[in-house]
């Protein structure tokens, strides 16, 4: 029989210690499917330092245990603001305000003469007094030497969940929170136990979410979590496609992959290198993951980005959003239906991918041919005039080898791949070398490519050439 041990204590810690652990790491704040600090208002920090310098109740810390490789750790799973709280007032982060209600404090101090003598009685005796305190535009460093013992000293209740898994821990966040203003982006973080240091890898850490386009609140509120999902979601799943924050969630968590998420950072750092304000108010928390759904779709042209740049300042001035498209525009989508249905979202893109087309002169066949026979000829140093001459063949040379050695499905298939796989079979006749039995290899055991397609056409290069080391191989 299975020993069934306790799963939960209580203990009290003097918030001094607590804090010690806070900042030395004992104590995390970080779970990825935990909600940020500073949620709370000037008016509730306030209110709790009141509380604790009363010596009032506040609710009590909660905790996870989980058992790693690393060692124990301990996530913070409800009680988050109230220790940033603490942590913030300790460090001098913010003083007490002026609108404190009941802002006096009482507290016993020895009694001191004029001089700042301590006062004895006749026998020897200390003698004490009452001293009331006006917290009103107090900092830590400002209060006395009582108070900060009190403060320091305050006991803190932690209730302790042993030995929890992930999807314990995100049981517990919701439980926790059920009757508190986490709102739906919030909560459908806690459904993705697997992925969701990803989505916190890229909202916290890309440097395309710290510009002006994103306020501060939306950084704060779970905003920037949804639109990185949302993302995701668009650029791979769109088919499944799930309106509601929580069922999209729960897909991602079971069907998305690093790879994609690695893949729309490296996208958003593209974007970062050529940001200006134009993209300010067309990258809205609202539509931004549309837009780079668009961008990644840019991205297999061969095109360098800073035409997609080039793109929204056009988008922005000369008003692309009311051209009509088959009897709608952008626009009118936006006035009159519902945003996150899915039928919105395609006929957005549709009506986005027309746009870029036309800025880019784009053909029929999705291709701006001028600029994929500049790429090849960059890659390859050679002269585009004759390259273009060709290209008909070399293209229909690449679709009758892709058809003969690469398994429908795989992501090498991609139109976003295709300008490095056209440039590797311009190379081969250039090189007169066959290409078959190594794409068939190369197929099988590698089913994913770089987004930038110099440097995948330069890996795919230097594997062939590895490959074929004892052969008489040019180098292009």
């Amino acid at each position: 029989m299975d020993l069934v041990r306790d799963k939960r204590v209580k203990d009290a810690l003097m918030n001094s210690s607590v804090q010690n652990m806070f900042e030395r790491g004992e104590l995390r704040k970080d779970h990825p499917l935990q909600r940020k600090p500073g949620r709370w208002s000037v008016s509730d920090m306030e209110g709790l330092i009141v509380s604790v310098l009363k010596d009032e109740d506040i609710d009590s810390i909660k905790v996870c245990e989980q058992l790693t490789d690393n060692g124990v750790i301990l996530w913070v799973i409800d009680g988050l603001q109230r220790l940033t709280t603490l942590n913030l007032y300790l460090n001098g982060g913010f003083k007490l305000g002026k609108n404190l209600e009941f802002p006096t404090v009482a507290y016993q101090s020895v009694k001191r003469d004029s001089e700042g003598n301590i006062v004895k009685d006749e026998y020897g005796s200390y003698a004490y007094e009452l001293v009331e305190y006006d917290l009103r535009g107090k900092y830590y460093s400002d209060l006395p030497v009582e108070l900060k013992e009190k403060f320091n000293n305050y006991k803190i209740d932690m209730v302790k969940h042993l030995d929890c898994t992930d999807e314990e821990i995100g049981y517990h966040i919701r439980r926790y929170n059920k009757q508190k203003s986490m709102n739906a982006s919030e909560n459908a973080v806690t459904f993705m136990d697997n992925i969701a240091k990803e989505v916190k890898r890229i909202s916290l850490n890309n440097k395309f979410f710290k510009n002006d386009i994103y306020k501060e609140m939306e950084r704060n509120n779970g905003t920037i979590e949804r639109i990185v999902t949302e993302s995701v979601m668009c650029m791979f799943h769109l088919d499944k496609w799930q309106k509601q924050s929580r069922k999209m969630g729960e897909f991602l968590n079971k069907n998305s992959s690093r790879q994609e998420f690695d893949r729309l950072n490296d996208n958003l750092n593209r974007l970062e290198a050529v940001y200006d304000d134009c993209f300010n108010d067309i990258f809205t928390s609202k539509d931004s993951f549309i837009w780079f759904t668009l961008f990644d779709k840019f991205t297999a042209l061969g095109i360098e980005d800073g035409s997609f740049a080039e793109f929204i300042r056009s988008f922005k001035r000369n008003r692309l959003s009311e051209r009509k498209f088959g009897g709608e525009s952008f626009s009118d989508i936006d006035r009159n239906r519902s945003t996150k249905d899915k039928t919105v979202i395609v006929r957005k893109l549709e009506i986005l991918e027309s746009l870029l087309k036309e800025f880019l002169h784009i053909d029929r066949k999705g291709q701006k041919q001028t600029d994929l026979e500049a790429f090849i000829a960059e890659v390859l140093d050679t002269d585009v005039d004759a390259l273009h001459e060709d290209m008909e063949f070399y293209e229909e040379s690449l679709d009758d080898l892709t058809v003969k050695t690469i398994k429908d499905g795989s992501k090498l298939l991609s139109d976003k791949n295709r300008p490095s796989l056209l440039a590797m079979m311009v190379y081969s006749y250039q090189n007169d070398v066959n290409l078959d039995d190594w794409l068939k290899d190369y197929a099988k055991s590698n089913d994913t490519y770089l987004t930038d397609q110099r440097k995948n056409f330069l890996r795919m290069k230097a594997d062939f050439e590895r490959q074929n080391a004892g052969g008489n191989i040019k180098s292009a």
